[in-house]
């Protein structure tokens, strides 16, 4: 038994259910020096989990979970590579992590479903992108967002540069003829032969190549909006004749050869946090629309048949809502405990669970931003 470190959210792991499941939240540091704390942390958390596995599972050999702990406690490779969080889920026969750029508090729970809440809060703040960064005469591709940036890498015979699109077919110096508004990408050039407007003419011809093939070839694939990192003369330019339903309105100027790695993860962050914003306003005053037709929802009971039927759309959750107890499939019905018990599921919890599996968005807020004062709200599809 092994574990493996995630980027992917939700893992499939995390939408198991019925078995003892363990899950371990902690803060972690950057630092190399700091290491040693982080361990201590992880060491008791990992003598709760086996302390309670005991208790619940006496039945279960865990032999292999608690030298799987051991070997994590003497792993350098783990903590030397540390973020600011670290989210651990096991069952009996494998684990899964994730470093994240996000400071846990410390806890440890065995339940029969994963403890998801914090980290789905952390992920549902993270879009990823596709970016076009953009020059005057050549092109390249990346994808990610303000945690990670990877270049695409494209096949050996799709050109990147000016010259190698248009080849021959360059604007001869001595063209004598001029273009008034009349191109057919709906950008307009002026002049009648001199070097800038071969320039010009060929800039827009390579425009138009990027544009076209990075639709129809990265997005239309990816599905991913597009930001465009170019300089701010060539933004109106490319905006004109681009065709790509995927390109967001949300720009960064400059050329993207400039940026530092952390600036341009900064002008990432700004574009992805003004639209996570967007997305929920937006998604409340749905709620609050869809009230009067009853297909929305705050009562605990009415989003529950809602997730068991796959009726729901959207699920909101208050961050530090807790609700002893779990969701019984079998007789669709709630189970409510008691919050005392360390062992108790959280009804919200199975509810999250259940909603990525019938494919619900969900959005984990605070108290004061929540649709309702209850905990929990639902958007039904129908």
């Amino acid at each position: 038994m092994n574990y493996k470190i995630c980027t992917d959210f939700p893992n499939e792991l995390l939408l198991k259910s019925g078995e003892p499941c363990v899950s371990m939240y902690l803060p972690t540091h950057r630092l190399i020096f700091n290491y040693k704390k982080d361990i201590l942390v992880f060491k008791n958390l990992a003598k709760e989990a086996i302390a309670s596995l005991e208790q619940t599972s006496s039945n279960r050999d865990i032999k292999p979970l608690i030298a799987l702990f051991k070997n994590m406690e003497d792993d350098s490779d783990l903590w030397n590579y540390s973020l600011e969080g670290l989210a651990i889920f096991a069952t009996l026969d494998e684990m899964i992590l994730y470093r994240v750029e996000k400071e846990f508090q410390p806890i440890s729970i065995v339940s029969n479903s994963f403890h998801i809440k914090p980290l789905v809060e952390h992920f549902q703040a993270i879009e990823t992108f596709s970016i076009l960064a953009l020059e005057a005469e050549s092109y390249a591709l990346f994808i990610g967002n303000h945690h990670e940036i990877k270049p695409m890498v494209l096949k050996d015979e799709i050109e990147t540069t000016l010259s190698g699109v248009l080849g021959s077919h360059h604007t001869e110096d001595y063209q004598t003829h001029g273009v008034y508004g009349g191109a057919s990408d709906g950008s307009t050039f002026h002049g009648h032969g001199g070097r800038s407007d071969e320039v010009e003419l060929d800039r827009a011809k390579f425009f138009k190549h990027v544009d076209r093939f990075v639709f129809e070839e990265i997005s239309k694939a990816l599905k991913l909006p597009m930001i465009l990192v170019t300089r701010k003369e060539h933004h109106a330019d490319f905006r004109k004749l681009s065709k790509n339903t995927f390109l967001i309105e949300d720009r960064i100027e400059g050329s993207f050869n400039d940026f530092k790695d952390e600036d341009i993860k900064l002008e990432i962050k700004k574009i992805n946090d003004q639209r996570f914003s967007f997305l929920i306003d937006q998604a409340i005053e749905n709620y609050g629309n869809l009230k009067a037709k009853e297909q929305s929802s705050d009562q605990l009971i009415e989003v529950l048949k809602g997730l068991l039927t796959s009726r729901v759309d959207t699920l909101f959750i208050e961050k530090d809502k807790i609700i002893p107890g779990k969701i019984d499939i079998e007789s669709q019905q709630m189970v409510q405990s008691d919050l005392e018990d360390s062992q108790t599921d959280d009804i919200l919890d199975d509810m999250i669970q259940h909603a990525y599996l019938i494919g619900s968005k969900i959005f984990i807020l605070k108290k004061d931003k929540m649709p309702t004062t209850s905990g929990v709200a639902a958007i039904f599809r129908y």
